[in-house]
């Protein structure tokens, strides 16, 4: 499964569940906002820092996306 990363959303209360180690360049976090889940990605180069998110989905199949991107089953 190949994900789709989009501009990030800044309009609404967001909750970080869960989120990967920060010692690298990306990092991925697991958000919840309004029922549904998505996943949060953040690159730094050169001091600059590149936010964009996947489109949502119900928290259930979002978490499963989730556990399926830290396995290496997506991308």
């Amino acid at each position: 499964m190949r994900l789709v990363w989009r501009a990030q959303c800044l309009a609404e209360r967001v909750r970080v569940i869960e989120w990967s180690c920060g010692c690298g360049s990306t990092v991925y976090e697991l958000c919840h906002a309004g029922g549904q889940a998505f996943v949060r990605r953040m690159h730094r180069f050169n001091g600059a820092r590149l936010v964009r998110e996947t489109y949502r989905w119900p928290i259930r199949q979002g978490d499963d996306v989730w556990r399926a991107l830290l396995c290496g089953q997506v991308r």
